[in-house]
């Protein structure tokens, strides 16, 4: 049975039967990485006499990366390209080894891409990539601007070069989407065939329709893309009908998985190619983790790997509810993505907030998106610490509606302090390099 058979058979089948090519995987890289051999090892696990796939122990980051020579299947001289990760988290930090047959898969995988979006030797495209961190994304059916999170070289790109193309195609991250076309509105129209693929952190169902508006666009043009260095780009990603539908869910209760992460979340609706990936999300404490084995042999093999993501993988029917609540024709596999775990106790998910800070576009206008949560302590509130992009905060209205929204999540009194962005203590002000940390 074919990955994409095993994922339409899910509900008959009860589970889904691990396809052949984890399975080679796993075998592959108990005989090639001593890392994980001695992991397997320390959890009483024998590669060569395991049939229960949940039998076998998940890897994470720290297991991995905290030794990840020891790891890696291959010197790393074998490598075409070496990807860093954000360092959100800090040490240990992850890196992906890319194969010279990864990254030409990669290449045919955003190919493919372009041409499925118009590209092609008869019609020009222009890819931008503003992605921080120089994370490449290979291509031959478009030429490639790399101005990462420079924002004037980002501007100039996009207002004096990409007018000169058919089509521009812009990848980066949402807070800095979001202030580059804050930009771009106020000097004239966006290009009028564009499209936006956005990710890196989880994506507001909110941030979506407001860059949508500075932007001019219809909603199918900008897509939520999840990847990470470990592993490769465009991993987990929405489809225009799939986009459609969380814009439906936002607008309604949803079904109880779509309100597992809890209130004021809407939950990433995400495909995948089940020839590519194996993904699960096994329930631990009551919350599905998102746990990922890339289906080829890979320079350090990641198998059953959390990302620490919490997500819920749709039924087969689940699908088919969601397409009957939402009015979207829809197929699989799909995943729910609700965002990181380890939100302190006490304090709304900073997805919620997200949702919030982008739903009134005059409030977003005046804030960069960057936010803390501090939980309530010694008789104090809950405090939400916003970074304005001016000095004046905004308007008393936005406040009031903002302080309602999170005192309803968080189901007790929030005090929300703005901050002039240089005055901002959390994150430093015009750095688009670091990831912003909502929580403690």
């Amino acid at each position: 049975m074919g990955n994409a058979e095993c994922v339409q058979r899910m509900n008959l089948l009860g589970k889904c039967p691990i396809p052949a090519a984890a399975w080679t995987v796993f075998r592959d890289a108990a005989a090639r990485s001593d890392g994980y051999r001695r992991h397997l090892a320390g959890r009483g696990v024998d590669a060569s006499s395991v049939g229960d796939w949940e039998a076998i122990p998940p890897t994470s980051k720290a297991a991995v990366f905290g030794s990840p020579w020891e790891w890696a299947a291959a010197d790393p001289g074998a490598a075409a390209e070496i990807v860093c990760s954000s360092g959100q988290s800090g040490p240990p930090f992850s890196v992906g080894l890319v194969s010279p047959g990864e990254r030409d898969a990669l290449a045919a995988r955003t190919d493919g891409l372009l041409a499925a979006l118009g590209a092609g030797p008869g019609s020009s495209t222009l890819l931008v990539n503003v992605l921080p961190m120089g994370v490449a994304a290979p291509c031959t059916l478009a030429t490639v601007a790399t101005p990462s999170v420079h924002l004037e070289m980002a501007r100039h790109v996009l207002g004096e070069i990409a007018p000169r193309f058919d089509r521009l195609v812009l990848l980066g991250e949402p807070l800095f989407l979001a202030e580059l076309a804050r930009g771009w509105r106020a000097r004239g129209p966006a290009h009028p065939d564009m499209w936006v693929f956005t990710g890196g952190e989880p994506v507001a169902a909110s941030w979506k329709a407001y860059a949508c508006g500075l932007l001019g666009i219809e909603p199918y043009r900008v897509a939520v893309s999840m990847g990470c260095a470990e592993i490769g780009l465009h991993l987990l990603f929405e489809t225009p009908s799939l986009g459609a539908a969380r814009a439906a869910l936002a607008a309604g209760p949803g079904p109880g998985w779509a309100r597992a992460a809890g209130p004021g979340v809407v939950p990433a609706l995400l495909g995948y190619d089940p020839e590519r990936l194996l993904v699960e999300t096994p329930r631990r404490a009551g919350a599905g983790r998102l746990t990922l084995t890339p289906l080829h042999a890979a320079l350090i093999p990641l198998v059953r790997y959390e990302t620490g993501d919490l997500a819920h993988h749709l039924t087969d029917a689940d699908v088919d509810d969601l397409a009957e609540l939402t009015g979207v024709a829809l197929d699989g596999p799909v995943v729910a993505l609700f965002g990181r775990g380890g939100t302190p106790g006490g304090v709304p998910r900073p997805e919620a907030v997200k949702e919030a800070l982008f739903s009134d576009a005059g409030l977003a206008d005046q804030v960069t998106g960057r936010f803390r949560l501090e939980p309530a302590a010694d008789g104090a509130p809950l405090t939400l610490h916003v970074q304005c992009r001016h000095d004046a905060p905004p308007a008393a209205r936005h406040a009031d509606t903002l302080r309602a929204v999170v005192a309803g999540v968080a189901g007790e009194p929030v005090d929300v302090r703005w901050h002039a962005a240089a005055e901002y203590p959390f994150h430093a002000p015009d750095d688009w390099t670091h990831k912003p940390r909502y929580t403690r």
